[in-house]
């Protein structure tokens, strides 16, 4: 304790200025440091800043260009003509088609099938010659051609007949045959000679048909060039009545063939004459009873003399029932043949007993 409370000596006078000198040097040295470190952030700090307003800038300067140049909107061309430009969006080619397909194909009431290519192409536009959508695919509408589908009837593999709807067509074709059918009759077959069918394409709307020029087309036919023998009896008025015909139309078809020519028996010349694409096939058939008429048995009786003769079971004729199938084409009979017979009453056998003495 005693050493505790002992009074220190003064340090001396020249140690207390060493001190206080070294401790004013060491603060500049700590000052300097801390000028140096600010200069350095401040430094940071301008450079920073001068590489954000450098960025800026470019930004700036882009979008200035882009706001000039920019590919801001879509200019729609069909078959290299311009139609209308319109808004930079999300469409496409084939989303404009698509559209314009479906507007159109509601109108017609059918499919369509557009002729020309729709193409897009990106350009920078100002605002006032920009159009809507709904402007451009009303125009795009009036524009464009296009086919419709059609059900196409086919003859032996060519287009003859072109309707609006399968169903017209077959109606069409229905009616042909409806006028071969008689009343009363049992038609257990009915169609068409030639192969036919109806299929969908996409034409022209020029080509559809009414249901009178289609009926008109396929039963009128078109003219065709056959050879005739010539028979006895044969005439040009004659041959001219039976093709129905004209006399006139007989010498158009035979060159060098005047009203004066001499016919000959077997000479063959051309007749040209209207043939339909359609001729109808019918099988009809028709029941009906027959005698069925008995068979006759002669016995041999060699006791009786040749001048014998007796019948000793009475014969008797039986029934069939036959039917037949008769084909007609366009209402002519072109066959005939027995397709069942049935007998219905059985024939009783004649018994002749003859003398052979």
């Amino acid at each position: 304790m005693a050493k505790e409370n002992r009074r220190r000596k003064p340090a001396p006078k020249g140690s207390s200025r060493r001190a206080a000198n070294k401790a004013s040097g060491e603060e500049s040295v700590r000052s300097r440091s801390r000028q140096r470190t600010q200069a350095r952030k401040t430094k940071n700090t301008r450079k920073k800043f001068a590489a954000i307003v450098a960025v800026l800038a470019i930004i700036f300067i882009a979008g200035g260009i882009y706001s000039v140049f920019g590919k801001n909107a879509y200019e729609i061309y069909v078959n290299d003509a311009i139609v209308c430009t319109v808004k930079k969006s999300n469409f496409t080619q084939e989303d404009i088609t698509n559209s314009v397909t479906a507007q159109l194909a509601a109108d017609c009431g059918t499919n369509v099938l557009i002729n020309e290519e729709i193409v897009l192409k990106g350009v920078h536009a100002s605002g006032k010659d920009i159009v809507t959508m709904e402007y451009a695919l009303s125009q795009l509408k009036q524009i464009v051609t296009y086919k419709i589908e059609a059900a196409i009837i086919v003859v032996d593999g060519a287009n003859v007949v072109t309707m609006n709807t399968t169903d017209e067509a077959q109606a069409v074709l229905d009616s042909i045959i409806q006028e071969y059918i008689p009343e009363d009759v049992e038609i257990v077959e009915s169609g068409f000679v030639e192969n036919v069918s109806v299929e969908k394409e996409f034409v022209d709307s020029s080509e559809i048909m009414t249901s009178e020029e289609a009926y008109k087309k396929l039963t009128v036919g078109s003219d065709v060039t056959k050879k005739y023998t010539i028979a006895s009896s044969d005439s040009l008025y004659k041959i001219a009545a039976n093709a129905g015909i004209t006399v006139e139309a007989i010498l158009n078809a035979n060159p060098g063939m005047t009203i004066d020519t001499v016919l000959r028996v077997g000479q063959e010349i051309n007749l040209t004459v209207q043939e339909p694409f359609l001729s109808v096939k019918t099988a009809e058939n028709i029941v009906f009873t027959e005698k069925q008429e008995k068979e006759v048995e002669y016995r041999q009786d060699s006791s009786k003399p040749s001048s014998y003769k007796k019948v000793i079971q009475q014969g008797r004729d039986g029934q069939k029932e036959v039917t037949t199938q008769i084909i007609r084409i366009n209402g002519f009979e072109s066959e005939e043949k027995v397709i069942s017979e049935k007998t219905t009453v059985e024939p009783v056998t004649e018994i002749i007993v003859v003398g052979t003495n």
